[in-house]
């Protein structure tokens, strides 16, 4: 009775459902229309790339065996590397577009120099993110008594296990496909909206409901457990019309496992949920608390490649634990790992942290709302 109710009331809050369901479905069709055709018809294919090999700018030893190694097919390479021992020269390729993609040191770290933004960029970034997790583990392998040498264990990892093999299996494989990851992120984080309500609406010194809720006999955590569920339950109904507008008449490739893709929404919802509920328990009135909330959906989402897929590629190179602290990374990053891998490693390191930042914004929710007494109602 209670999660249906809560379920009318939010129902009928239609400024909320614009933004969580409406809003998305726009932006879905302006985005599509932005790309035109070049959304369904842009296949991956071998990936030209340079590798500076000088002293100053070479990469290690690993990340040369690993582009060498990757295979887009059995018998086919996911990229054609071209070595050079001159970065002006390299850098003149790449203007002339004989490689599309040019891959160098610089500071300590890997940098990736490309002309437009790409699908092979994008996928050359995770290669290098992989890499260096893998690189981590058999240095620490080897300093335990493995024998051989390092590189020679890593492509026997390349080799006996294919870990790059599949790194890139769906033809269909987009670099348009990120951006409407970050827009199933942004809708499921407007879930927020929905749960900065709920906390309002419980609290006496928010609201009238609140000084209502406070004085009659219904239990607290049934009545909250009730709201949750009613605003989890319409974000989920939103968000898979949201798949189905992608997938079914945008004809947007997102993946074949929709099974997991619904998890993932759902997770982000309650993620949502959870965030709106702990913006809510600041002394904040619900439409500054709505504006909050609206910043930090679209920021986060900017973030995760919802505006230019590049800001998540500085994200990613310069500032990687933003990603583990963002959720809508989290969701995109989920969403991504399950399209462009045959594992689900990291499909499922992705979802366990979107999991723990809602247990996280939960608990802090209830600490700060626990055992609450007011002097009059």
């Amino acid at each position: 009775m209670l999660f249906l109710t809560r379920l009318k009331i939010l129902l009928r809050r239609k400024e909320t459902l614009f933004w969580v369901l409406i809003f998305p479905l726009l932006l879905a069709t302006a985005e599509y229309l932005a790309f035109g055709n070049f959304v369904n018809t842009t296949p991956i294919d071998t990936i030209p790339i340079g590798i500076i090999m000088t002293e100053e700018y070479a990469p290690s030893d690993y990340l040369v065996t690993a582009f060498q190694s990757a295979k887009l097919e059995e018998n086919k390479d996911l990229f054609a590397v071209t070595e050079y021992d001159s970065l002006d020269a390299a850098l003149l390729e790449l203007e002339e577009n004989k490689i599309i993609l040019l891959i160098y040191k610089a500071e300590e770290k890997t940098k990736i120099e490309a002309k437009t933004n790409s699908t092979e960029l994008t996928v050359t970034a995770s290669l290098i993110r992989q890499t260096e997790t893998i690189i981590k583990t058999i240095e620490e392998a080897y300093q335990n008594g493995y024998t051989g040498t390092p590189v020679e264990i890593f492509e026997n990892i390349l080799k006996e296990n294919n870990y790059f093999q599949d790194i890139s299996t769906n033809k269909n494989a987009t670099f348009y496909t990120i951006y409407f990851y970050a827009l199933i992120a942004m809708a499921c984080l407007y879930a927020a909206l929905f749960g900065v309500r709920i906390t309002t609406d419980i609290r006496a010194d928010r609201s009238s409901l609140g000084i209502r809720i406070s004085s009659s006999v219904v239990s607290k955590p049934k009545l909250i457990i009730s709201y949750f569920s009613a605003a989890v339950s319409l974000q989920f109904i939103s968000s898979c019309i949201l798949y189905i507008y992608l997938a079914l008449i945008l004809k947007i490739s997102l993946g074949a496992n929709a099974g997991l893709i619904l998890l993932t929404m759902i997770l982000g919802g309650i993620a949502g949920v959870s965030f709106g509920m702990f913006i809510g328990t600041f002394k904040l009135s619900e439409k500054k608390s709505e504006g909050v909330i609206t910043i930090f959906t679209l920021g986060l989402s900017a973030l995760a490649g919802l505006m230019n897929v590049e800001i998540k590629h500085m994200v990613t190179q310069n500032m990687s634990f933003i990603n583990y602290i963002n959720p809508a990374a989290m969701i995109t990053d989920s969403l991504y790992a399950l399209y462009y891998y045959d594992t689900y490693t990291s499909y499922i390191l992705y979802t366990c942290l979107l999991f723990s930042f809602s247990l996280i914004m939960l608990s802090v929710v209830l600490w700060k709302t626990r055992g609450e007494k007011y002097a009059s109602l």
